[in-house]
């Protein structure tokens, strides 16, 4: 099984730019840029990447395109979440077929879960994956839903294809948790740009995050520094790292993480109603911001 490790990005979908459709075409340029770049991994259809807005269908078709596009030059996780844990098991066993490498499973949301039920839905979604690794995804700012150590380590023992956990909670103690009480097979991958070094040292196996996916050379840099135990220097990386994720929001906005691919001349399109792409005041703005930042940082658009 392969197994996420070091800067994996949470690629965005490029799309018309109405938005209406996904433009499978320029899936290829687009992972072309990011591997180039040194990246390790590609985590698709996932938040960033506006999986919960496309149909099932589209998904799967992006899902193929980006398997084509990454021709096994380096890792591919497919989001699989969904509300129906029927959905969920269709997506799984097309990632698996289509040829990705693993799948990832955001926790169940909307409504308010127990813990036993949360066991259950992940269970029940991956009764029947073999040889195929998967990940739990934490996100509750979005999900209302907290994945604890407890149930990861649960689900884990009973499923031993769920091999890790995707962590955006943005909470230290939590992830220090997640590293510290589950089994050691059991890995763990941070989504907190801010905290990258950080979670690396305290036993983390890499990040998967949406600002990398738009400037994936802090990370890469950040990432080999650390595996070569340049801690002084990781620390100044990180620095800059953190000044230029927060220029772009911190991950949390996709019309401005597509307008900075745009500006890197890349073809992203518009977003998946009721996203919205920036009014031209914003995103003139929003580009002053940027370009002070990458010329503080030493970084060019190109």
């Amino acid at each position: 099984m392969k197994r996420l490790s070091g800067v994996t990005v949470a690629a965005l979908t490029p799309l018309t730019e109405d938005g209406m459709q996904v433009d499978y075409a320029a899936i290829k340029d687009y992972v072309d840029f990011l591997v180039q770049k040194g990246i390790d991994g590609i985590f698709a259809l996932g938040t960033t990447g506006e999986g919960l807005l496309l149909t099932l269908q589209e998904r799967k078709k992006a899902l193929e395109s980006f398997v084509k596009a990454i021709d096994e030059r380096v890792i591919l996780i497919a989001h699989c979440g969904a509300l129906r844990i029927e959905e969920v098991q269709e997506l799984l066993d097309h990632a698996k077929s289509c040829g990705a490498d693993g799948a990832a499973i955001v926790a169940p949301f909307y409504y308010k879960y127990r813990q036993d039920e949360m066991t259950e839905f992940f269970l029940q979604a991956t009764k029947d994956v073999k040889d195929f690794p998967i990940y739990l995804y934490n996100i509750p700012g979005l999900t209302g839903n907290w994945i604890t150590p407890k149930m990861a380590e649960q689900v884990h023992l009973q499923k031993p294809e769920i091999i890790g956990i995707k962590d955006s909670s943005g909470d230290l103690l939590h992830v220090i948790s997640l590293i510290n009480d589950t089994s050691k097979d059991f890995d763990v991958v941070v989504g907190c740009d801010r905290a990258f070094l950080t979670v690396l040292q305290m036993g983390a196996k890499g990040c998967v995050s949406g600002p990398a996916a738009v400037f994936p050379e802090f990370f890469v840099k950040l990432y080999e520094q650390f595996e070569n135990g340049d801690v002084e220097g990781a620390k100044q990386t990180q620095k800059r790292l953190t000044k230029l994720s927060l220029a772009v929001g911190d991950g949390a906005s996709i019309p401005m993480l597509k307008t900075a691919l745009k500006w890197r001349g890349l073809k992203m399109g518009g977003c998946r109603s009721p996203l919205r792409p920036l009014p031209l005041h914003e995103e003139v703005k929003f580009k002053e911001t940027v370009e002070k930042v990458l010329e503080d940082v030493g970084l060019s658009l190109k």
